[in-house]
């Protein structure tokens, strides 16, 4: 793809939409653009986070051209649902599927880069493997969840995982250091309340069945390009698990490091320098959806 200059551009101011899932709940969904952007980015947030998160970055991609549309995950943030509970798997990748095709078409003319944030990632993987991103020209795998229920359990661990339904509500077992070791991160955090502390038990059979998703995708999952952004160290993912599920669903991806020791990049001193790649990614890497089998 040829060379596009980053420039800066007005920033359009932040707005948040409701859109209605397939059963009626609500479904914010965050949005930040330049006057006129060349490329466009959907987020998807990791397990404890929302789209709030991206309060910095956010911005610091409209500002360099690139819209950004990212979506609360049902009972997280701003979105309707019973807060940490994910019923099934299906229910959340239909969730992002009507929600990447909503804002894909408010976009048409954009190339799109989809970027799965840890869950997110896992959860970008599965709606791959289900064929439901194939309007989407490039992906981005940032500190991903790839295969780490499989790294960390069994096959009798991932059965009794699988096993889960209740409802009873779990620690989630991350310190906030784990993400960011800044003061001023770590204080917005403090007093994030919506921020997710607790989980249901069936979230964690949600989680593995994202992964059962992708395990069982006989190979690659799409030919366009995929990049896969790291820390140096990673207190919270197996990057060497995640590095090989990566490898196999998507052998062309591309590995960026960032000389951090923290999980969320954004939160971290290599912020502006992952902001200035993925502006890169999304706009010279992309490339109009068809061009590229999916």
């Amino acid at each position: 793809m040829p060379e596009r200059t980053v420039t800066h551009h007005t920033v359009i101011d932040h707005d948040v939409f409701d859109l209605p899932a397939p059963d009626g709940t609500p479904l914010a969904v965050h949005h930040w653009s330049p006057a006129d952007p060349a490329a466009a980015v959907f987020y998807l947030h990791g397990i404890q986070s929302h789209a709030g998160w991206l309060f910095e970055t956010g911005p610091a991609l409209a500002e360099r051209g690139v819209r950004v549309y990212a979506v609360d995950r049902r009972g997280s943030g701003r979105s309707g649902g019973t807060r940490g509970d994910l019923a099934d798997a299906r229910t959340v990748l239909d969730d992002y599927a009507l929600a990447f095709a909503h804002v894909r078409d408010r976009s048409p003319e954009l190339p799109f880069t989809v970027v799965g944030q840890s869950l997110g990632g896992s959860v970008l993987a599965a709606l791959l493997a289900r064929g439901d991103l194939r309007a989407a020209d490039a992906f981005v795998f940032c500190a991903p969840a790839l295969g780490q229920q499989r790294a960390r359990h069994g096959a009798d661990g991932l059965g009794a995982l699988r096993a889960l339904t209740g409802t009873e509500r779990v620690p989630v077992p991350l310190a906030d250091e784990d993400y960011t070791d800044g003061r001023a991160y770590l204080a917005f955090m403090a007093n994030d309340h919506l921020m997710l502390r607790q989980t249901t038990l069936r979230t964690r059979a949600a989680m593995v069945a994202f992964e059962d998703g992708y395990a069982a995708a006989p190979g690659p999952v799409t030919r366009r390009p995929v990049h896969l952004a790291v820390p140096q160290s990673d207190p919270i993912i197996d990057l060497g698990a995640a590095r090989a599920v990566l490898a196999r669903l998507a052998p062309q991806s591309v590995e960026r490091s960032f000389p951090v020791r923290r999980h969320f990049l954004e939160f971290t001193e290599a912020r502006t320098a992952y902001w200035s790649w993925l502006v890169e990614v999304a706009l010279r890497d992309s490339c109009p959806a068809g061009s590229v089998a999916p």
